[in-house]
C-alpha cells in the first residue's frame, strides 16, 4: 500500500520540519498550505488516503477540511489526523465530532506520531480490503439478480398463454412474493374432449422452490407422447388413455419424494374437464379446497378432499372424484397465499372469506372477478406486496 501523506500546514518552518521528520521515517510527503490547497492536492494525487492537517489555518481550517473530506459526497475514503497545538479535552472532542480519525498534539514526538500514522495506514489497508470485497460482492449480487431475472422470465413464459378452449374460458393471477416463487398453474388440451387444469404450490419460495416448481411443470406439460404422467399407452385406437387425476398425483408424488435434508414438498389440485359434457374429474394433494360457483343456483360451495401433500410420503394415496358442471359454472383454484394473507391486526383472510367474496362478485365477468378478488384481498390486508406467493385460477364452462 502507498505510504503517501498529505501534510496540511500553513507555517512554512513547521511544514519543512515535519516533512523532513516524516521523510526520514519512509513516508512520501505532499504538502499544502491550507484546506483549499489540500483539496486541490488531493484531486491531483488521487492515491493519497491519509491526511495530517493543522487545525488553525487561513481560508479553510482543519476542522472545515475534515468536514469536507468526511462528507458522504466525497469521492474516496480518507484517514484524517488532526494536528494542533491545542491539547485540551474540548478541542479533542470538537475534532473527533468533525469526523477526525485521530488527534495529535504538535509537540508529540516523532516516535509516537510514526506509530499513530502506521496505525492509520493499517486502518486504511483493512478498509480498502473490505471495499474490494464489497465490490466483488456487488458484482456477484448483480450476477445473481440477472440470473434470477432470467429465471423469472422463464417461469413466466411457462404460465398459460392459451386461456380459451372450446367451451372453456380461463383467467388467472400469479404473483411471486420474491423474485421467483414456488407457485405454478397451467392448463392444456389433452385431446379433443378434455382439458387439464391444475395449480400447485411448492413449500417456501425462492430459488429451491422455483426449481422444483419448474421441474413439476415440465413433468406435467410433457404430454405429447402416449406414455407420460398424464397419458398412458393403449393397444387399440386412439392408442392412449388419459390417466386419472389421482394417478397423476401418485406419479408426481413418487417422482419428487424428499431425499436427504431436502424437505421440499408441494400441494396440488389436478383436474380434467370434459369440455363437451362438463364433467370435472379431480384429485387433491393437500391443497386448499376448490370453490364451485354454481350459476343456476346462485351459490358457492367448497369442493375438498382430505389428502396428503405430495413429495413427502411414499405411502400417500390419492382419490379421483367428479362433479357435474352446468353451463356458466365457475371453478376457483387458489394457493394458500391468499387465504393466509394477514391484516394489520394479524387476522388471516381465510377460505370462508374468500368463498363469500366469490359469491359477492358472482355477477361480474370471470376476468373482472379474478382481478377484483386479488385486489380486494390486498386492500383488506393493507399491503402492497404479499408475504407469500399468490396464485388464483378461474375457469368457466360455457356449455357444449
Amino acid at each position: 500500500m502507498s505510504n503517501e501523506i498529505l501534510l496540511v500546514e500553513d507555517n512554512k518552518v513547521m511544514q519543512l520540519l515535519m516533512t523532513k521528520m516524516l521523510s526520514s521515517r519512509g513516508y512520501h510527503v505532499i504538502t499544502a498550505i491550507n484546506g483549499i490547497d489540500a483539496l486541490a492536492q488531493l484531486e491531483t494525487h488521487t492515491s493519497i488516503q491519509l491526511v495530517l492537517s493543522d487545525w488553525m489555518m487561513p481560508g479553510m481550517n482543519g476542522i472545515e477540511l475534515c468536514y469536507h473530506l468526511k462528507s458522504p459526497n466525497y469521492g474516496r475514503y480518507i484517514f484524517f489526523v488532526l494536528l494542533s497545538g491545542r491539547d485540551d479535552e474540548e478541542s479533542i472532542v470538537e475534532g473527533i465530532n468533525a469526523g477526525a480519525d485521530d488527534f495529535v498534539a504538535k509537540e508529540t514526538n516523532i516516535n509516537e506520531l510514526d506509530a499513530r500514522l502506521k496505525a492509520g495506514f493499517r486502518n486504511l489497508e483493512l478498509h480498502n480490503q473490505l471495499f474490494a470485497k464489497n465490490i466483488e460482492l456487488d458484482r456477484a449480487y448483480a450476477t445473481i439478480r440477472q440470473d434470477l431475472d432470467s429465471a423469472n422470465a422463464l417461469i413466466r413464459r411457462m404460465l398459460p398463454s392459451q386461456t380459451t378452449f372450446q367451451g372453456v374460458e380461463l383467467h388467472y393471477t400469479h404473483i411471486p412474493s420474491a423474485q421467483i416463487g414456488g407457485d405454478m398453474l397451467g392448463c392444456m388440451q389433452l385431446d379433443e374432449e378434455h382439458v387439464a387444469i391444475y395449480l400447485f404450490d411448492v413449500a417456501g419460495h425462492g430459488v429451491a422452490s422455483a426449481l422444483m416448481s419448474f421441474a413439476i411443470q415440465q413433468s406435467i406439460s410433457a404430454n405429447s407422447g402416449t406414455s407420460s404422467n398424464v397419458k398412458c399407452k393403449k393397444d387399440t385406437d386412439p392408442f392412449y388413455m388419459l390417466r386419472d387425476p389421482s394417478e397423476v398425483l401418485s406419479r408426481l408424488n413418487q417422482t419428487y419424494l424428499s431425499q436427504d435434508d431436502n424437505n421440499l414438498y408441494f400441494t396440488m389440485i389436478y383436474s380434467v374437464l370434459n369440455i363437451r359434457s362438463g364433467t370435472l374429474s379431480y384429485a387433491s394433494a393437500g391443497h386448499p379446497p376448490m370453490i364451485w360457483l354454481q350459476k343456476q343456483q346462485q351459490r358457492c360451495q367448497f369442493i375438498e378432499q382430505d389428502s396428503f401433500v405430495a413429495g413427502m410420503f411414499d405411502f400417500a394415496h390419492y382419490q379421483t372424484e367428479q362433479v357435474q358442471l352446468n353451463q356458466g359454472d365457475r371453478i376457483f383454484f387458489y394457493s394458500d397465499g391468499i387465504t393466509e394473507a394477514e391484516s394489520l391486526d394479524k387476522q388471516q383472510y381465510s377460505e370462508l372469506r374468500l368463498k363469500q367474496l366469490v359469491q359477492e362478485l358472482a355477477p361480474n365477468p370471470a376476468k373482472e372477478q379474478t382481478e377484483t378478488i386479488v385486489n380486494t384481498v390486498k386492500s383488506w390486508c393493507g399491503i402492497e406486496q404479499f408475504d407469500d406467493d399468490i396464485s388464483l385460477l378461474t375457469f368457466e364452462w360455457k356449455g357444449n
